[in-house]
Formats: structure tokens, sequence, C-alpha cells
């Protein structure tokens, strides 16, 4: 899985269309699984970030951590669990491949790959 490539799938649509699709899905996701830990405005402060060993990162702030460079493929690799950060080799954060894996039956890498892309899309709309 190291040498996996993440990239963004289009289905033949325009590029606008098939980047507001992603956003909009890639919103969705976040709020079913990133919420509880990372807050509604992916602030870090989900109900559940008190309880963890490392608190959640304000995920509004990649860019400006980074002099405003939003790193798409460190971020991809991040949430798959390819790439650890504080707080993600503690366990508090699940590797999202695997279990978007086991969670939702989906097997095909593309569409895995697809569905991470499309979170990291949707953090790209919220960074400030």
């Amino acid at each position: 899985m190291a040498g996996m490539a993440f990239i963004a799938i289009s289905c033949g649509k325009p590029k606008a269309e098939t980047q507001k699709m992603a956003v909009a899905e890639g919103e969705e996701w976040f709020k079913s699984y990133c919420v509880i830990c990372h807050g509604e405005n992916a602030d870090g402060k989900g109900n559940m970030a008190t309880l963890l060993n490392t608190p959640p990162l304000d995920l509004t702030a990649i860019a400006k951590r980074r002099n405003g460079v939003f790193p798409d493929a460190e971020v991809a690799k991040i949430i798959a669990g390819v790439e650890n950060v504080p707080g993600h080799s503690t366990g508090d954060m699940p590797a999202w491949f695997e279990t978007f894996k086991k969670s939702e039956g989906i097997t095909d890498e593309k569409v895995l790959q697809e569905k991470i892309n499309n979170i990291v899309a949707y953090l790209k709309t919220v960074q400030q």
C-alpha cells in the first residue's frame, strides 16, 4: 500500500462539476467519519477530542501551517494510514483505507482512493 498513487478520478464530466461533486462527497464522508474527533468545523474540537491521547489537529489550518500550501498527496496518505503524524500512530485515528474496506465493504482500491481524495478535496475548501 505504501507505493499507492493517490489520484483524482473523473468520469468524463467537466472538471469544475467533477470537483464540486468530489467536495460534496468528501464533506459527507468527513461528517460521517471525522466529525466525532475533528469537529463539525474541522477545527479539532469534536466530541471525542478530549478523550484522545493526542488532540486532533485543526484541519482548517493545514495550509497555514505549511506557508499557504495545501499538501494534497500528503494529506491523502495520512488519512489512508500510509504516512503517520502525531495522533495517527497512537491508535487514536484509524487507517481509513483499511477501515473503509471493512466498514463500507469497498474492495476496489481505486474507489477507496477516490473516497479519500474526496475528503482531501473537502478539506481544501475549509482552509483559513
